[in-house]
Order: structure tokens, then sequence, then C-alpha cells
């Protein structure tokens, strides 16, 4: 059985450790940030969106919107709808999809950084 070393778990506060692979995305909440994992289930942390953010850094995770930071590893589909210049993200969990709003400031970002990683891919 493969063990994970220490470097490839992530600390999302409370004493937790987590393997990237197995978040799913994280949600703002004041200073509170709530970890949404493959399982379905949550984690509240109050850790900061920021911090755990820049401990996610070099996996595939991007900052959608203010709130919300998600793993592109399970992201299904990205729509654009010209009327309202917005693109949704959707990220599979299980049987439910979730919608997530990009904020017009990370569109460009966001279609660079899927760019970048099919060309790499």
């Amino acid at each position: 059985m493969k063990t994970l070393n220490k470097e490839q778990l992530i600390h999302v506060g409370a004493r937790k450790l987590i393997p990237p692979n197995d978040i799913l995305m994280l949600k703002a909440d004041v200073n509170y940030t709530e970890v949404f994992l493959m399982d379905g289930s949550k984690i509240l942390s109050s850790t900061t969106i920021g911090t755990i953010e820049k401990r996610l850094d070099g996996f595939d995770f991007f900052r959608v919107n203010r709130s919300t930071v998600v793993n592109l590893k399970f992201l299904d589909k990205c729509s654009i709808f010209s009327q309202k210049s917005l693109i949704s993200v959707s990220v599979n969990q299980g049987q439910k999809k979730l919608k997530i709003a990009v904020s017009r400031r990370r569109q460009a970002n966001l279609s660079e950084f899927l760019q970048n990683k099919l060309f790499v891919l």
C-alpha cells in the first residue's frame, strides 16, 4: 500500500491533513472556509480561503471568484453566456453537479489557465 508523505498532504486547519486530490472545492464564509470533499463531506476550517489557496499552489486549483476555489481535475463543463459575460463552471460531486459563477475579472485568467493545461496534457 502506497502512503502519502507529508509534502503531499495539505493542512486545512484543525489538525486535518488532506490529500489535494480529495478536495473538490473551497468556499469562503467570512473568516472560515468550507472544504468540500469528494466523498460528499464538508470540513469547516477556521483558516481563511487565501491561506489554504496558497497551500494548494502547484496543484490544479483555481480561484473562480472572491469566495470559491475549485479543483479543476473535477471540472465537468465551462459554459460562456454572452448576455451577461458570465462563465459558469460545473463541478462533479458524485451524482450532483455544482454550478459556480466565474467573476468577470477572473474569466481571462481561467481561459488562459485552461489553455495552458490542455497543452501540458
